[in-house]
C-alpha cells in the first residue's frame, strides 16, 4: 500500500470509473463488513461500491480525521448521498488492518442506522420519540 494519504485522497475522489485504482490498497481476501454487508474478497468489495454508484446519486466521502499505526488505520469520514434529489450525511468511521504487505486485509464501518437512516422515516422518528421521553435524560440535564 501506498501512504495512508494515497487512501484516504484515493476515498475522496472515488468515482465509478476509478474503482480499480481504490482496490489496490486491498488484499484479495480482504474482510469488509457495515452495517448491511458483510462479505470476503476484492471483487466483493469492489461490487459493494460499484452498487453503491449505482443506486446513490452523487455519493462522495470526506474524510475528517485519521489515526494510524503500523498495524492499520482509523478514519472518520463524513459520506454525502442524494436520493430522489434529497441530500443526505451520513457520519461514520472505519477500522482498519494492514497485511505485511501493508495491504487492506480488514475493513470494518461502523456508523448508525437508526440515527442517519431510520429517523429519517417519520413512524420510526415518532416511536423512537416516544421511547426516548421514557428513557432519556430530561433535556436539561443534556448538553
Amino acid at each position: 500500500m501506498n501512504s495512508l494519504k494515497d487512501l484516504t485522497r484515493g476515498f475522496e475522489n472515488l468515482k465509478k470509473e476509478s474503482l480499480d485504482e481504490i482496490g489496490f490498497f486491498y488484499d484479495e481476501n480482504v474482510f469488509f463488513k457495515d452495517p448491511f454487508n458483510e462479505i470476503v474478497g476484492k471483487d466483493k468489495l469492489i461490487k459493494i461500491f460499484e452498487h453503491m454508484f449505482e443506486n446513490l446519486e452523487n455519493p462522495h466521502f470526506v474524510i475528517l480525521d485519521t489515526i494510524e499505526n503500523s498495524d492499520g488505520a482509523f478514519l472518520t469520514w463524513d459520506f454525502f448521498l442524494s436520493i430522489k434529489g434529497a441530500e443526505h450525511k451520513i457520519h461514520g468511521s472505519s477500522h482498519l488492518k494492514y497485511s505485511g504487505e501493508r495491504k487492506i486485509v480488514y475493513h470494518r464501518d461502523y456508523w448508525d442506522v437508526g440515527e442517519e437512516i431510520l429517523l429519517n422515516v417519520p413512524f420510526i422518528k415518532l416511536l423512537y420519540g416516544y421511547f426516548r421521553k421514557k428513557i432519556a435524560l430530561p433535556k436539561e440535564y443534556l448538553c
